[in-house]
């Protein structure tokens, strides 16, 4: 009982450690996401020094037509001009043909980019477009990015 009492208070405070600093969404026509369609997302200076877990949200529709998504993130950090370039292959419907999101009509999906460090005053750039063969994408409705600190 008393372990139990520890475990729910340690959590607790855990959570109560982490806290959502970005969080932006940017539509794409869902009739097709052209390739050269380049969404952009800039975040305020931080206030102060953290450790920040970045996360990729997207929201599909019921008429995109590959299991996969390909998604090239690149991210500027100013004023110190730090680039980092990052591939996603995000899965989104199994090989048995279940969507893997969650939703009705929009199903939503995260995916975790590795976790980078700033500085007070850092302002983070990030530039995401698609990476498929195909030109023009039907079926991804908005494209997103959460930023939480810890």
């Amino acid at each position: 009982m008393l372990y139990t009492l520890f475990m729910a208070v340690a959590l607790t405070t855990v959570g109560c450690n982490r806290n959502t600093i970005y969080h932006q969404y940017q539509p794409t026509p869902i009739s097709g996401w052209e390739k050269n369609d380049t969404l952009l997302f800039i975040t305020a200076p931080a206030k102060q020094r953290a450790v920040v877990q970045r996360d990729v949200e997207l929201r599909m529709a019921t008429n995109y037509p590959y299991q996969q998504l390909s998604l090239i993130v690149e991210q500027t950090t100013l004023p110190s001009t730090i680039r980092r370039r990052d591939t996603i292959n995000c899965q989104l419907i199994n090989p048995e043909g279940k969507i893997q999101g969650h939703g009705i009509n929009l199903y939503q999906y995260h995916f975790h980019l590795p976790d980078i460090s700033i500085n007070e005053g850092d302002s983070l750039h990030f530039r995401i477009r698609h990476n498929m063969k195909r030109d023009v994408l039907p079926g991804i409705a908005d494209i997103g990015i959460r930023l939480t600190a810890y």
